[in-house]
């Protein structure tokens, strides 16, 4: 396996909802309250992130990938609070921070309690090039079209990660650990989604 240089992970990114069970629990924030359980079962986008790749991945390529995307999300959020003018907005890249910051320390755990590498794919780069390409953006965005920039990559890469999920990773898990952690994102990557479309859909 070809593990991964630490300073890659922020670059092989992209926006990913969890929340993980943890002992020290994340920060909550109103907008758990708004959580459906009909965002749940919400159907993922077509997408075409690896659909030109007939690699299967390693339950250690999974894990690499799901950490990448939650640290991508910190980092988006990162950038965008401190620029964004809406107070939801505000709040939801908040939320992100507080909630894929912990993701980020769970998939730690548990690549250090299964031996895993962080470990290279064509899937983590194509999504590292897409996050990259977001993450410019949001620096390059100085003036009030922040807040709408924001929540609609928001709500590409949430439905991205969707697909991602159910036709890459879920068929390749191998190990009952990382299916399980799979089955506990895919919802609340769902639910993200549906607070992202709410959000954007209260702009003006």
């Amino acid at each position: 396996m070809n593990a991964f240089k630490i300073g890659t992970v922020g670059v092989l990114a992209l926006s990913f909802g969890i929340a993980c069970s943890h002992d020290e629990k994340p920060a909550q924030t109103g907008y758990e309250e708004s959580m459906s359980p009909a965002a749940r079962s919400a159907p993922s986008a077509p997408g075409t992130l690896g659909t030109e790749s007939s690699e299967r991945l390693s339950d250690p390529q999974i894990t690499t990938v799901l950490r990448a995307v939650n640290v991508a999300e910190v980092d988006q959020a990162r950038t965008a609070v401190g620029k964004v003018q809406n107070e939801e907005v505000k709040k939801f890249a908040e939320m992100m921070i507080a909630q894929h910051g912990q993701s980020v320390k769970d998939i730690d755990a548990l690549n250090s309690k299964l031996g895993y590498q962080q470990t290279d794919s064509q899937l983590a780069t194509e999504l590292g090039v897409k996050s990259t390409q977001v993450g410019q953006k949001l620096s390059q965005t100085n003036d009030a079209s922040i807040d709408r920039l924001y929540m609609l990559n928001q709500i590409d890469e949430h439905r991205q990660v969707l697909d991602t999920i159910d036709s890459r990773l879920v068929p390749a898990a191998r190990r009952d650990e990382v299916k399980d952690l799979l089955q506990t994102m895919r919802p609340v990557v769902a639910d993200h989604l549906q607070m992202a479309q709410r959000i954007l859909d209260g702009l003006k």
